[in-house]
């Protein structure tokens, strides 16, 4: 908060670049995006499009008439500030669907909770109450001559007490920060209210607001690649590109239309390709590989919104084709990225580094497990694909027992689980097809 009161008191005195002004204003959000404090955040983004606007106006209207600003420099600083909005957006949309997992999570905790005392045994519950009863009456007998002795009523919890414990319980941005503090987030001398409407402050709870802040982050995108084109800035032009893709994933988990799902998830697709098919390898290797790597994810998510739409209801042979496609194109994503770890001569390394290895194995995995997804033409076709995923998962094993060392922090556990037990459980598997083809 030290921050905001710097530049409120910048602004006050009246001496002061606006650009610049703007540009840290809308700097500091982010911030407050890491505290979770969307409020502040979005007040700090709103007064720097607010100051930035009055810049852009015409001499006449515009309180900085005396001052001359290069118009490239207006329309970077925009830019900047639009790119801020955007993680804004990304940010929030992100957190709000760690929220509704988190609350689905607590849900189901709740259910399976309640599930196992409905059979707990009758008389353990008898027993528990009884005790209860005792240890009440223990307390009730401590509380009067505790009374007695101190020649004064048992008092029970003021208002204010519960408050305060209240209080303490919540986590929230107001325990992070002395409570004084909280006022020196306001600038009250700038006219904010119009920008603060264009998103919502708080974390989402339904499609209708996830979409609200959809809207508006993509709408961010818009105005931000204008300056930050793909020639001359392709670093930037590709991050807010990604942060697009980001804003139709988070938006698809408040969805409950598994075909509007797919649709999002095509965009994130159409929107990555558009922008990982020119890039020279050579020179965004790098790029080029988490743009891959995320290509392989959506078309892997799309496989599965269709094998769950596809368990509701009837699919034509046509429909199944397509499926299969979806998953030959996840699997080519995803070898695409493992090539791209070949160092300059074409050879894979015997030790990937560290940023690496988990996308590599998961990679591996991925399509594996994409290979038993194929609904294959005859008996044949199923071996050749089994056969495939075995070798894949074995190819993920291969690296993680190699390389111990390295992969134990790899939060790699969960998936080299899988991949051992169908590594193990293919070749039968496989045998028993063999035999009944027989």
């Amino acid at each position: 908060s030290s921050g905001i009161n710097a530049e409120y008191g910048q602004l006050e005195a009246d001496e002061f670049d606006p650009l610049d002004w703007s540009l840290n204003c809308a700097t500091l959000s982010q911030y407050y995006v890491t505290m979770n404090n969307y409020v502040s955040a979005r007040h700090t983004l709103a007064c720097a499009s607010s100051v930035l606007s009055n810049v852009q106006e015409s001499s006449e209207n515009s309180q900085y008439s005396d001052e001359s600003y290069d118009n490239e420099k207006i329309l970077k600083t925009r830019a900047d500030i639009e790119r801020c909005w955007i993680k804004f957006c990304v940010n929030l949309l992100k957190d709000s669907v760690a929220d509704l997992e988190a609350s689905d999570l607590s849900d189901k905790v709740s259910k399976i909770t309640e599930m196992k005392n409905t059979f707990e045994d009758e008389e353990d519950k008898a027993e528990e109450l009884e005790e209860k009863k005792e240890e009440e009456e223990e307390k009730k007998e401590d509380e009067k001559i505790e009374d007695l002795e101190a020649g004064e009523k048992t008092s029970e919890k003021t208002a204010e007490e519960e408050e305060e414990e209240e209080l303490k319980k919540r986590k929230t941005f107001s325990d992070l920060v002395d409570i004084e503090d909280l006022e020196l987030l306001r600038i009250t001398n700038v006219e904010s209210g119009q920008y603060e409407e264009l998103v919502p402050g708080e974390l989402c709870k339904t499609y209708e607001d996830a979409r609200k802040v959809f809207k508006a982050g993509s709408k961010f995108v818009e105005n931000a690649v204008k300056h930050y084109t793909f020639d001359g800035y392709v670093t930037d032009y590709a991050e807010i590109k990604q942060d697009l893709s980001s804003l139709y994933k988070n938006l698809a988990v408040f969805d409950t239309d598994e075909s509007r799902k797919c649709k999002m998830h095509k965009r994130r697709v159409d929107t990555l390709t558009e922008l990982v098919s020119p890039l020279n390898i050579q020179h965004f290797r790098q790029l080029c590989r988490q743009l891959r790597f995320e290509l392989g994810e959506v078309k892997n998510t799309m496989v599965s919104l269709k094998y769950s739409i596809a368990a509701e209801m009837p699919v034509d042979q046509q429909n199944w084709k397509k499926i299969n496609n979806l998953c030959f194109g996840a699997i080519q994503e995803f070898e695409n990225f493992c090539d791209l770890l070949r160092d300059p001569n074409d050879k894979f390394p015997e030790t990937l580094s560290n940023e690496t290895v988990r996308p590599y194995v998961v990679s591996q995995i991925y399509i594996a497990r994409l290979y038993g997804k194929f609904r294959p033409a005859d008996t044949a076709q199923k071996l050749v694909f089994l056969a495939k995923a075995e070798t894949h998962f074995k190819k993920a094993l291969e690296y993680y027992d190699g390389h111990l060392n390295q992969c134990r922090n790899m939060d790699l556990k969960e998936e080299i689980d899988v991949a051992r037990e169908m590594a193990h459980f293919l070749p039968r598997k496989m045998e028993r097809i063999r035999q009944m083809g027989n």
